[in-house]
């Protein structure tokens, strides 16, 4: 990676309109934004790239993504695959907060934690909710609060379900215990300490929510309710909280189809939403990628399922604006600006010096052509050029099509064997030494 990167000519929407200028990066940090940053004479490991007719935004910020996988409902071979680094990087996003959901049983935080702590290291920004559906709600330290204190990626509490017949169905005190939780956690972490709430299809809607305001003093900004354009009468709902104060979470991937005739369409329930006098600083949407999206009967039969993708936040964006006809400037802070402020992170969701270099570039028609996460540029003319460790089937030891690319074959088990990541210390930096001294001392995991 280059150590300076500089980007020239580009439209910079910060998420503020900016007009066209010049933006360096050095390392992970914006250093400087101006009309003209042009370096004069040489300057070695400086990387300059041409962004004339690109548009440039923050990178996506997507507060709701199953990155250890989801799902389970319908059988085992439902559960949902773990995300992978591309994936998240060529639909725009470059910070990501990781669930669980309604499987709390095969899958753990513990689990969570760790594909967030591999995602951070081949890439991009994460972190991640402390739980699940279930309540009492599944934790790392036993409990809620001591994560968000004690764990560096735990921001909050979630998602915990509720108006869902796959929730506990959690009293006020369930939840007003979980929020009280959630905000000391915070408190104490100096971090958001959020509920992170998902909303079924459920008549009782957002009632808890309405009730615990009322008979409580915690504050509104502790609570984030999601997938409110699940159908029209949650997302009148949405309106009278968000109206009252509360935020508001539209999901990207709850959109109608073939088997779902109830949802509103997110850029849709985002123009309604405003139109309704809901402030937009209280208004997000984030994707629900990787998770689950089982369709049932009136019987509860499962007659479909779906899984949620990543790539759907920056599309209802684009539809937000075009269709929509809502001002680039102010579609972006749904997904970026004001996600950091609602989860307190203080470095991410504008274009500022001093803060991340997480950038999206797009061509007139707000298709993505570069990204840079973390001041690395990962997607390139649109597509991928850095991949998470176990993307390319080829390069996986045993696979069907792995190649002799990744290491010696080895004569006693017929597979390549990756080589260690460049980038890792060599405990002995003489050959034969390691050769001598390695062996596999259990070759099960």
């Amino acid at each position: 990676m280059s150590l300076l990167t500089l980007i020239q000519h580009a439209t910079i929407y910060s998420p503020k309109p900016l007009g066209q200028k010049d933006i360096l990066i050095g390392g992970s940090e914006i250093l400087a934004i101006g009309d003209d940053l042009s370096i004069h004479g040489s300057l070695p490991n400086l990387r300059t790239v041409d962004a004339s007719g690109l548009l440039l935004f923050p990178g996506l910020i997507d507060q709701h993504v199953h990155m250890a996988g989801g799902g389970g409902e319908g059988g085992f071979h439902y559960r949902t695959p773990e995300i992978s680094l591309s994936h998240v990087t060529t639909a725009g996003v470059t910070t990501a907060v990781g669930v669980l959901g309604t499987d709390g049983v095969t899958r753990s935080t513990r689990e969570l934690l760790a594909k967030a702590q591999a995602l951070d290291y081949e890439g991009i920004s994460t972190y991640i909710y402390s739980g699940a559906y279930q309540v009492p709600t599944r934790t790392i330290t036993g409990m809620p609060r001591s994560d968000i204190v004690l764990i560096d990626k735990v921001i909050g509490i979630g998602e915990i379900a509720i108006a869902d017949s796959r929730s506990s169905h959690p009293s006020e005190r369930d939840l007003a215990e979980l929020a009280s939780e959630a905000r000391v956690g915070g408190l104490l972490a100096g971090k958001a300490g959020v509920l992170h709430l998902h909303v079924g299809d459920d008549d009782e809607r957002l009632q808890i929510l309405f009730e615990l305001i009322e008979k409580t003093e915690l504050p509104l900004s502790t609570f984030v309710p999601t997938h409110l354009n699940r159908n029209p009468d949650l997302l009148k709902d949405a309106v009278r909280y968000g109206k009252r104060g509360g935020l508001v979470d539209v999901t990207s991937g709850i959109r109608p189809d073939e088997h779902d005739h109830v949802s509103v369409k997110p850029s849709k329930a985002i123009r309604q939403l405003l139109d309704q006098g809901v402030p937009a600083s209280r208004i997000t949407m984030s994707s629900d990628s990787n998770g689950s999206s089982p369709i049932f009967d009136d019987r509860g039969k499962m007659t479909a399922m779906g899984i949620g993708s990543i790539r759907t936040l920056w599309e209802e964006v684009v539809d937000t604006i075009v269709q929509e006809e809502i001002p680039p400037e102010t579609a972006v802070r749904f997904v970026t600006e004001h996600v950091a402020r609602v989860l307190k992170l203080s470095t991410k969701g504008k274009i500022r010096a001093g803060y991340d270099a997480d950038l999206l570039l797009t061509d007139g028609q707000y298709r993505i052509q570069h990204v840079f996460a973390k001041g690395r540029h990962v997607v390139e003319d649109g597509k991928a050029i850095v991949f998470g460790t176990f993307e390319n089937i080829e390069d996986v030891p045993g696979s069907p099509d792995s190649k002799t690319k990744t290491g010696d074959i080895s004569p006693e088990r017929g597979r390549t064997m990756l080589s260690p990541d460049e980038d890792d210390e060599d405990d002995f930096p003489d050959p034969d030494e390691r050769q001598a001294k390695s062996r596999r001392r259990n070759y099960c995991c």
